[in-house]
């Protein structure tokens, strides 16, 4: 609620004290107000999307009567309409606060805006300017030169290209007598580089594209020449050869130069937290015609993997679900998506029972993420993104343990959402024509706690389609809340909807950590999928959705459980989710357990989070 606070009757004496007489009052835009109980309220406070947000919290106890009307209790200002009570709501959140109960609150301090560390950046890296200049007339720093291996049983020494060739002549065949001298043999991906005395040009960098009769990964040749460049300032220069694509080139010098040092402290020395490499990218000679258009493409989708990459190395305390939304609503903002976030009050009136579940343990509360991208004319297609958006998952009284359990990583358990959010980034630049998206995040932790309503194994809970779920494992939660986004996203009237998801273990065994699982009930979106993965250079491999595994989900209580047998756990979730998308809708849900964490470097992604799916799902949405 904006603007005022409201004041009734029954109120404590503690707030008695503080305020004179019953009234409407003044309320500050970084202010609001907590209700709790069953009592009425404004018709302006239903759903309502509020931006207020404060710079603190308190603790109190606050106490619930048997009447039909309860006092409202002032928390301090807890931001961005923090509701944790019903007003009225459904007979199962009534069920947790029976009359005199005592509920104890706490809700984590926010701010007036996000911390500025997780905002999204459109500047993800250095400038691109195309010159048509020769490099034997080029005056920058460094140098690129892109190199083709010999054939299998070929013999003789590597062609350098025209561009090359006149360069090598410049430096008075300084290039040959390097590659001789250090056996460079142009292997895909290998990088090398030289300094050069004595000329304006001060090193040359060679990279390795493999043999002429095998197509060259553009992305792993930017990402080896980001290698080479990344201790080094001043311009760098790509000279062209034949086949060579700009975009994907671009995407991964782009994505290689991104370091990540956000969080180092006093202790690292300065010259360390300062992320270098090169001020200005320039490519040099006979590009292809579009690559002005090109190059703005692949800062555009570099910048959303970068966001998402940034969001999912950022950790819990940090990226918490009042944060992320606001990190959302601030990109939408500046790129001109439109912003919807509902709160826990806003959620529960829709009979989000199932997302809701999985935060009330948390004292962080939960925010439902909508953001949309509208073309500004006619509307062809309504697609649907969601991401899971579990910003910690302790795996709850199910809690993760033990040696494998990786509980310390699981601030990475929101890297669908990040990817969600990565993507409406990419597609706010790109502008796509004729295609609506609606990306829906359910955000929230999955703690333990003896908060009110608090999921515990063997609880049943109901979805927002009146479907009833036993819980016989609370680590199984993001299927619990990506249920709901689901049906919240399908109800904006999208024809083909994409879920993404760190949802299982079972797909990180199956798949390894360089490929995303794929179940679709649509042989021709989960074919397009595969094309724009292909293209983007991100792996995918269409897994079954096997009807018979279902047996294993089945409840003598309830409609279904949560979790299956052992085997095919990777399957039975994906069985889950589609029972609650609609026969309709075309749908692809993306298990990204394993792609979205890198242990170390190795090709575009550095350590940390890669940004996975950013790139295939801008593809997809873009596809004409």
């Amino acid at each position: 609620m904006i603007g005022s606070w409201v004041y009734p009757q029954a109120v404590g004496r503690s707030l008695h004290a503080m305020l004179p007489q019953p009234a409407w009052l003044p309320m500050k835009a970084n202010q609001t107000c907590l209700f709790v109980g069953r009592a009425s309220r404004p018709h302006s406070l239903r759903g309502c999307i509020t931006w207020c947000q404060a710079p603190l919290c308190t603790r109190r106890l606050l106490t619930q009567d048997g009447g039909n009307s309860t006092g409202a209790t002032l928390l301090g200002p807890l931001g961005l309409g923090l509701g944790l009570a019903s007003f009225g709501g459904s007979a199962s959140s009534r069920r947790f606060r029976r009359s005199g109960q005592p509920v104890v609150t706490l809700r984590a301090a926010a701010t007036a805006t996000p911390p500025a560390s997780i905002l999204f950046r459109q500047d993800a890296g250095p400038p691109v300017e195309l010159l048509p200049s020769a490099t034997d007339d080029w005056n920058g720093d460094s140098i690129v030169l892109f190199l083709q291996a010999q054939e299998e049983g070929e013999k003789g020494s590597l062609g350098l290209g025209s561009m090359g060739e006149a360069l090598d002549k410049r430096l008075n065949g300084a290039i040959r007598a390097f590659i001789a001298e250090e056996e460079f043999s142009a292997e895909e991906g290998k990088a090398t580089s030289f300094q050069v005395f004595g000329h304006l040009v001060k090193r040359v960098v060679l990279i390795g594209c493999g043999p002429a009769s095998k197509d060259t990964d553009w992305r792993l040749a930017g990402a080896a020449a980001a290698g080479a460049l990344k201790s080094k300032v001043g311009s760098a220069g790509f000279a062209s050869i034949d086949g060579i694509e700009t975009q994907a080139l671009l995407e991964g010098v782009l994505l290689g130069l991104h370091a990540d040092k956000r969080f180092q402290g006093s202790k690292t020395p300065e010259k360390d937290k300062t992320v270098k490499g090169p001020t200005k990218l320039e490519l040099l000679g006979n590009f292809p015609a579009d690559s002005a258009a090109a190059a703005q493409r692949a800062a555009a989708v570099a910048s959303g993997v970068i966001f998402a990459r940034e969001l999912v190395n950022g950790p819990a305390n940090v990226v918490d679900p009042v944060n992320m939304s606001l990190a959302a609503v601030e990109m939408a903002n500046r790129l001109g998506l439109t912003a919807k976030i509902l709160d826990e009050v806003a959620c529960e009136e829709l009979g989000m029972g199932s997302f809701l579940a999985v935060s009330r343990a948390s004292n962080l509360g939960a925010r439902l993420i909508h953001l949309t991208y509208s073309p500004g004319g006619e509307v062809k297609r309504k697609i649907g993104v969601v991401g899971k958006g579990l910003t910690f998952d302790s795996g709850g009284y199910n809690l993760k343990a033990g040696a494998g359990s990786m509980i310390e990583m699981m601030k990475f358990d929101m890297g669908g959402s990040a990817s969600t959010l990565g993507t409406a980034a990419t597609i706010g630049q790109l502008k796509p024509k004729d295609v609506e998206v609606h990306f829906v995040i359910a955000a929230c932790e999955n703690m333990v706690s003896g908060n009110a309503g608090a999921l515990r194994p063997g609880d049943i809970i109901t979805a927002m389609d009146g479907t009833t779920i036993e819980v016989n494992n609370t680590d199984a939660e993001g299927r619990l809340t990506l249920a709901d986004a689901l049906l919240y996203c399908q109800k904006q009237g999208v024809t083909e909807v994409v879920d993404v998801a760190t949802l299982t273990g079972a797909c990180m065994v199956g798949l390894g950590q360089g490929i995303a699982g794929m179940w679709s009930n649509s042989d021709d979106l989960a074919g397009r999928l595969e094309a724009a993965s292909r293209k983007s250079g991100e792996k995918l491999w269409r897994m079954p959705l096997e009807d018979s595994y279902w047996d294993g989900m089945k409840s003598d209580f309830a409609d279904m459980k949560n979790t299956g047998p052992r085997f095919g756990g990777a399957i039975t979730a994906a069985l889950f989710l589609q029972k609650f998308v609609q026969k309709d809708v075309s749908w692809v849900h993306l298990d990204i357990a394993g792609p979205v964490w890198a242990e170390k470097p190795k090709g575009v992604n550095g350590t940390g989070g890669t940004g996975c799916m950013v790139r295939t799902l801008s593809e997809f949405i873009g596809e004409p």
